[in-house]
């Protein structure tokens, strides 16, 4: 028997699917639920209003990063512990989806006895340094990055210079290092951003590391800029693809620089899209050229951005970038040596420890 409608409070149906009928049941659906339009219409009404509430909530998610210039930087970083040690610096560049091949230079690094004290990344090389310097290590991030669900990291919107916010990523991140602040880390970690406005790095070196991740990777016309205090910041590839002097700018004494995007396949110029990646990446590559030369080494590593759900490209990414590790470790290694004066000092040193290579 169908429920009477009174006046004024007409009767909806809903199906499973959530389509309206307003007679009666839709053919082939068992079970309808039925609401009250006044019920339904108060629900709407206190939905909206929680939502308006929480939107203005102040939450982490609006938090704004705290940016540095260079020059800032490195007015405060020149060794004021007076250590004698070696700051080993890991500068890890921008790239996209190629970033699965970080995860493999630092697992090559780990099994090899190096680890880095002081981690720099740019855009995709932020979020992956974010979580090694928070403390992950390089095998759980591995575990963590490919189950990551790649398309709810696109929270979308029609409002804005860009058509994803960003806040799931800065949320996504923020998990991986266990809502720690940046200046908790385990590890001294700096995320670098573009401010477009004035056409320099920004270095992040504390605060929400979500933020400074998502300001980081945020992509010009694709992310929304992530306001900073003094304008706007968007993605770090712009004027630093692998930010090798925001790392002698803390103070590293001796900086791995990984390309993971110069040295790897080119777009090719088959569409107007793709002609275009391939200008932007020609454009990027001559810029970080420069840059690349202030490295004491650089691990280059030939890959080619994975598809979203191609598990076998993002390995072969990953075992790329270990190759390219591993070849690299007796330059690292003499460069130790070289700074320290001979390897029997270095591992002598217990301040040393900590970077010095395993024989």
């Amino acid at each position: 028997m169908q429920p009477k409608a009174s006046p004024g409070n007409k009767l909806l149906t809903f199906d499973k699917e959530g389509a309206r009928s307003d007679s009666a049941p839709l053919r082939g659906l068992r079970a309808v639920t039925r609401i009250p339009a006044g019920r339904m219409a108060w629900a709407a009404i206190t939905l909206l209003t929680l939502g308006f509430l929480t939107a203005c909530a102040a939450t982490p998610d609006d938090e704004r990063p705290a940016g540095h210039e260079l020059r800032d930087l490195q007015a405060a970083a020149h060794h004021s512990d007076g250590a004698s040690r070696p700051v080993l610096a890991i500068a890890l560049g921008g790239g996209g989806l190629r970033g699965y091949a970080h995860i493999g230079v630092l697992q090559a690094l780990e099994d090899a006895g190096i680890q880095p004290n002081l981690v720099v990344g740019t855009s995709i090389g932020a979020i992956v340094g974010a979580a090694y310097a928070s403390g992950v290590a390089p095998a759980q991030l591995w575990n963590l990055a490919t189950a990551a669900p790649m398309f709810s990291l696109a929270d979308l919107t029609l409002t804005g210079p860009g058509f994803v916010k960003g806040q799931a990523l800065a949320r996504w991140t923020n998990e991986l290092v266990g809502q720690q602040p940046i200046e908790r880390f385990s590890k001294r970690f700096a995320a670098v951003a573009s401010d477009l406005q004035r056409a320099m790095p920004i270095a992040i070196t504390s605060g929400n590391a979500g933020q400074a991740a998502r300001a980081s990777a945020a992509i010009p016309g694709v992310f929304l800029p992530v306001k900073y205090s003094d304008g706007e910041l968007v993605d770090g590839g712009i004027t630093s693809l692998v930010p090798v002097q925001t790392a002698r700018a803390l103070g590293a004494d001796i900086v791995i620089a990984v390309d993971i995007y110069c040295h790897g396949a080119r777009y090719p110029s088959t569409s107007v899209l793709s002609a275009w990646l391939r200008v932007s990446q020609t454009q990027s590559c001559l810029l970080a050229k420069a840059e690349l030369a202030g490295a004491d080494v650089v691990i280059a590593t030939p890959v080619s951005p994975p598809a979203l759900n191609d598990a076998a490209a993002r390995e072969q990414a990953r075992r790329l970038g270990y190759a390219a590790a591993s070849e690299a470790v007796p330059a690292l290694r003499a460069a130790l040596r070289r700074f320290a004066g001979d390897s029997e000092h270095v591992n002598s040193d217990a301040s040393m420890r900590e970077v010095s290579p395993v024989h």
